[in-house]
């Protein structure tokens, strides 16, 4: 009991310093895509990070499924840090990300799985876009692709939770702030993403 509780312990701390490093990728993004005056605030991607690792420590029960969460929820506060930021959700950030979770299916042999999941929530996302191009942007499009093939792989309860959630936190975060056309859609896809992979 002890020993899980330091356990813990650790996962937040490193969470916290993990968080001090999707930060600086985000401003770095920024920086580098000529966003002058636009950094990310200290604290807040610590604090986000630092919960999500605690979470997942909490949640999962071997080894990979560890790494693979701890790398997740770390890669969702970068891509989120920068959509809420200037609303975009980079390419460098959504791409390569799909193309590891493919490749790690393809190795573990269950590639179907998540092709099917990162099919059916893109087109999904891509079918909103073509019918409302202002309620969803391309980058969210793009972002369901390794969002949809990591909850595929976590079966079809995973997805669904995922695909429900996701416009639901979408429109409770709208409603609470009053701007229903100014909140990015990519930070509810992670966290509904998240949320649905630890239940799962």
């Amino acid at each position: 009991m002890l020993n899980a509780m330091w356990m813990l312990v650790g996962l937040a701390t490193a969470g916290a310093v993990g968080g001090f490093g999707a930060r600086f990728l985000a401003d770095e993004w920024l920086r580098r895509s000529l966003y002058d005056g636009i950094s990310v605030r200290c604290g807040v991607p610590e604090l986000c990070v630092a919960v999500g690792w605690l979470l997942v420590g909490v949640a999962t029960s071997s080894a990979l499924q560890l790494v693979s969460g701890l790398a997740f929820v770390w890669w969702c506060v970068a891509v989120s840090l920068v959509d809420v930021s200037v609303r975009r959700l980079p390419n460098t950030f959504t791409v390569p990300a799909y193309g590891v979770v493919i490749a790690g299916a393809l190795f573990a042999g269950t590639l179907w799985a998540a092709l099917m999941g990162s099919v059916m929530l893109s087109g999904i996302h891509l079918v909103l876009r073509l019918i409302s191009p202002r309620s969803l942007g391309a980058g969210d499009v793009k972002l369901a692709l390794p969002l949809g093939a990591i909850t595929g792989l976590g079966g079809a309860q995973v997805w669904l939770l995922s695909a429900f959630l996701a416009p639901v936190i979408t429109l409770v975060v709208a409603v609470l702030l009053a701007r229903r056309s100014q909140v990015p859609h990519g930070p509810s896809m992670c966290g509904a993403a998240l949320l649905a992979w630890t239940i799962g």
